[in-house]
């Protein structure tokens, strides 16, 4: 049943997808200063490991209720129009890109049943004909909900470890989330990617928080 009109046959209905997925202008996703094909600015790239962090849309209206269904509700169909949502934003990628994502913690895997990031990861990779790897673990279990951006930051300082450094090696890889905040996930696991010797690495989110 569509979210938006309650049509049946799917969690988006075509009527409803412009209101579910509103594009966003190409910005740098730390400071949103526009920038082209969601490059991290100048300014904020000094301290960041990305190259570029590509955003489908706001975490409001729609996108905040499918996202709520698939992360608390058990909605695994929503990995779809999500994934869909991330093929209209990310432009063509090399077939040597390397398709990961950011790890559940344990605790959220076990509730849930399967991890939201990876169904999209995976439904990326599988539209596009690229590779999907598992390319980082989670040590640190810390709660990031609701933890200000310093605390978030020193809980990840080393929350993420590589588990499979040989295959990032000079690749570039793109790490898939669904909803990012103040960006410290990312950063992250850009780092410890970015010192296991990946060449490149790039972020796609379905929704961003305000």
């Amino acid at each position: 049943m569509c979210v938006g009109c309650g049509r049946e046959g799917s969690l988006v209905c075509a009527w409803c997808w412009p209101e579910f997925c509103g594009r966003l202008p190409s910005r740098c996703y730390r400071c949103k200063a526009l920038t082209r094909e969601f490059t991290v600015c100048r300014q904020c790239r000094s301290r960041s490991r990305l190259r570029r962090v590509w955003v489908s849309t706001l975490y409001d209206g729609m996108a905040k209720q499918v996202v709520a269904r698939y992360k608390f509700l058990r909605a695994r169909a929503a990995a779809g129009p999500i994934a869909e949502a991330l093929e209209h934003t990310v432009p063509f990628l090399p077939s040597d890109t390397l398709v990961t994502f950011v790890p559940t913690a344990t605790r959220r895997l076990r509730q849930r049943g399967y991890d939201q990031a990876e169904l999209i990861a995976k439904e990326f990779a599988r539209a596009r004909g690229l590779r999907c790897v598992r390319l980082v673990t989670r040590v640190s279990q810390a709660r990031q909900v609701g933890a200000t951006k310093k605390q978030r930051e020193y809980q990840l300082a080393r929350a993420f470890l590589v588990v499979k450094p040989g295959v990032c090696l000079g690749r570039s890889v793109i790490v898939f989330d669904d909803v990012v905040t103040t960006g410290s996930t990312l950063e992250a696991i850009a780092k410890v990617l970015r010192s296991a010797g990946a060449k490149h690495v790039d972020g796609a989110v379905f929704a961003q928080k305000v």
